[in-house]
């Protein structure tokens, strides 16, 4: 296998790795925020990404989190989508495990825009995240935004950051 190849599966990894811990492997185990009522509430950036870690990885339902358990729902997970059983992941039991991984953060993506929670994302309700973005951005005020505009906005949220 070339080395190149090597560093993208390596790379790959890494991402369902952190996509698994972030995205978990299905709703809440305990109170599932779907049934509790926590409508697009627990996205990517959402409150509940701790609760996610225990979905993911508390095996034995605890509430307490060890490596080990990491480690087991991990190989778990990983023999799961080694569909021919040969200790590795070709690319199409890869792409199956990655889809599987970020099917909850699609998701609560779908729940955010769902904004009356009917299950169906209408034109208005899609549109509406992005209703207001070039008046947001528009730092000049004459309606348009620019890449300096882009370049200026980035470069002094990260002073503010930097405390400066």
């Amino acid at each position: 296998m070339k080395n190149s190849t090597k560093y993208i599966l390596i790379a790959g990894a890494v991402v369902v790795g952190i996509g698994g811990i972030v995205a978990g492997q299905g709703g809440f185990r305990h109170g599932g925020y779907h049934e509790a009522g926590f409508h697009g509430q627990a996205g990517f950036r959402g409150g509940f990404q701790g609760q996610r870690l225990f979905t993911a990885f508390d095996t034995d339902l605890d509430d307490v989190l060890t490596q080990a358990e990491v480690d087991k729902a991990r190989s778990l997970q990983f023999a799961k989508f080694d569909k021919d059983g040969d200790g590795s992941l070709g690319i199409e039991e890869y792409q199956a495990l990655w889809m599987a991984v970020m099917r909850e953060r699609m998701v609560d993506r779908f729940q955010r825009h769902d904004d009356d929670g009917d299950a169906k994302v209408t034109p208005e309700e899609f549109a509406k995240r992005t209703s207001r973005m070039v008046s947001r951005l528009d730092t000049d005020g004459d309606g348009k935004v620019t890449r300096a505009e882009l370049r200026e906005r980035r470069l002094s949220r990260r002073g503010h950051r930097r405390g400066g």
